[in-house]
C-alpha cells in the first residue's frame, strides 16, 4: 500500500467505527409502550439479522395519512428478540423512534427522527445516527417500514401476528 493511501484508509475506516459510536440521550423514557396497538414481524432484516421484531405505536402514529411526514409526537417502539425457533428468544434490544422538531442533549434528529436503542425497556437510550443514513432514509413511509394508520388487523390490541 502506498503512502498516500494509506492515511485516507485509517481516516474512512476511523470515521466509519466512530459514526457507530452512539450518545446517551437526555430524554424521558417510553413508560407504556406495551399497552399500544403493535404488530410483529420476523426473519433477516438489514440491520436486525435473523430476528423477531415486536413494533409498538403510539395513537399519534394511527393519525399518520399515508403521505408526508408523520405528525411530530409519533413514537416507535420496536423490540428485537433472538429468533427461537417460532418464538422470541432473548430480548437483543429496544430501538425507538421519536418524531420530534428539537433534539434532546445528546441526540440528534435525522429525517425528523430521534432514533435511539436501549437495553432494556425503559433503560438509558444511545442515539444512532447511523439508523437513518443506512437504512431508515430508504423506508416508504418517511423513515418508517410501515404505515401505521393502515395496519388495522395487525395493529389490533390484540396479539400481534405475523407479517410476511
Amino acid at each position: 500500500m502506498t503512502r498516500s493511501i494509506r492515511p485516507l484508509l485509517v481516516a474512512s475506516v476511523l470515521a466509519l467505527a466512530l459514526g457507530a459510536c452512539g450518545d446517551v440521550v437526555s430524554i424521558e423514557p417510553v413508560a407504556d409502550y406495551q399497552t399500544w396497538s403493535k404488530l410483529e414481524t420476523r426473519g433477516n432484516a438489514p440491520g436486525h439479522e435473523d430476528s423477531i421484531r415486536i413494533i409498538y405505536a403510539n395513537a399519534v402514529a394511527g393519525t399518520y395519512v399515508g403521505s408526508g411526514q408523520y405528525p411530530l409526537g409519533t413514537v416507535l417502539v420496536k423490540e428485537v428478540y433472538a429468533q427461537n425457533g417460532d418464538q422470541p428468544g432473548a430480548l437483543r434490544y429496544v430501538a425507538l423512534m421519536r418524531r420530534l422538531d428539537t433534539a434532546p442533549a445528546g441526540g440528534a434528529i435525522d429525517g425528523g427522527w430521534l432514533f435511539t436503542e436501549s437495553e432494556t425497556a425503559g433503560g438509558e437510550e444511545t442515539n444512532y445516527a447511523l439508523c437513518w443514513a443506512r437504512c431508515h432514509v430508504s423506508a416508504p413511509y418517511h423513515g418508517a417500514w410501515f404505515d401505521y394508520a393502515k395496519a388495522p388487523p395487525a395493529m389490533s390490541p390484540q396479539p400481534a401476528r405475523s407479517r410476511p
